[in-house]
């Protein structure tokens, strides 16, 4: 991996929702464990739910491109990709990760919502590995680390919207 690839790193690494969404996702895609733990470290109750709702930005655009190449997302190749990139998760979540891809997978709704129930940071969790498992299966590793540095550096090139 890149050094524009692993992003933005130290003590402001993660001081916006955006920062905090791409670095859990970042992280998770570069299978990095620290990263993953690091982006959201410090966020409170409230900067969870801003980074969740970024990720979940981030998630159905991610979706929308898988739906707009007609790619087929076969049952076996999402959940090899979600036990492989949940096995950086914490602890805490690995299994609430994987058992919540699997569930989709199999589509059932009810079993996606309740691996994860009511938490918080396994909602984040979740939607940041499915993130990652369709980036990895539209473009692979490498150039999916791509599409995170690059959207980045759009985001952070927007001029911000008026006030009022």
């Amino acid at each position: 991996m890149s050094d524009a690839q692993r992003g933005p790193v130290g003590p402001t690494a993660a001081d916006t929702a955006a920062d905090r969404a791409l670095g859990v996702v970042r992280g998770y895609a570069a299978d990095d464990a620290v990263a993953v733990t690091e982006a959201l470290a410090r966020a409170d109750e409230a900067a969870q739910r801003q980074t969740y709702a970024v990720l979940g930005g981030l998630l159905r655009s991610t979706l929308a491109i898988v739906q707009l190449t007609d790619r087929e997302l076969r049952t076996g190749e999402v959940v090899r990709l979600a036990d492989e990139v949940a096995a950086v998760a914490p602890a805490d979540y690995e299994f609430a990760v994987t058992e919540a891809v699997r569930a989709w997978a199999r589509g059932d709704r009810e079993g996606l919502r309740s691996a994860h129930a009511g938490d918080l940071l396994g909602d984040i969790h979740v939607s940041a590995v499915f993130t990652v498992l369709l980036g990895l299966a539209l473009w692979g590793r490498e150039a999916f680390l791509d599409v995170l540095t690059a959207y980045e550096h759009v985001a952070r090139t927007l001029p911000a919207p008026p006030e009022g």
